[in-house]
């Protein structure tokens, strides 16, 4: 099973906590706009995203996979204020 990202590798690194759940959860509503999330990821992302968030390939739709592997590494950088639009321009670009 492929993991995109778990929270706690980056706030292990020293990341803010809240900052690293608000990317995530922009993460999260950018996939379930874009009706990307498995029935899986879906009800994680209603139950609430959290410090112990993991996205795995579980989580999203056969077309998510296909975005997540191909660009997350690109824009998981990009700061919980940036993220989503920096998604958006991406998934338009393709």
């Amino acid at each position: 099973m492929k993991v995109f990202d778990k929270a706690q590798w980056h706030i292990d690194q020293g990341e803010n906590t809240s900052e690293v759940i608000a990317k995530f959860k922009a993460v999260f509503s950018f996939l379930h706009a874009h009706k990307m999330l498995s029935a899986e990821g879906l009800e994680m992302y209603e139950f609430g995203i959290d410090s112990s968030i993991s996205l795995n390939e579980r989580m999203v739709t056969p077309d998510g996979y296909s975005f997540m592997d191909k660009y997350y590494d690109k824009v998981i950088n990009c700061s919980a204020e940036t993220i989503s639009a920096e998604l958006e321009r991406t998934f338009s670009s393709t």
